[in-house]
């Protein structure tokens, strides 16, 4: 069994944004498996490291304020 090694995030976002510079959609599952796959992680990451914030609720009101 060979050892096949995972494309980094930098080539998976080069090949995102060739296909995008393209006006073709991203299909390929595997490259939108370890899209999802990392932004999952750094998700679980965030919340572990800042918890769980919610600007959206001040920002309203902020907007609201000013009228």
């Amino acid at each position: 069994m060979t050892n096949i090694e995972k494309p980094s995030a930098e080539a998976d976002i080069a090949e995102v944004a060739r296909l995008v510079s393209q006006g073709k959609r991203v299909t390929d599952p595997e490259l939108l498996r370890r899209i999802r796959e990392r932004s999952d992680a750094l998700r679980r990451e965030m919340l572990r490291t800042q918890g769980l914030t919610n600007i959206a609720v001040d920002l309203v009101r902020e907007i609201r304020d000013e009228e």
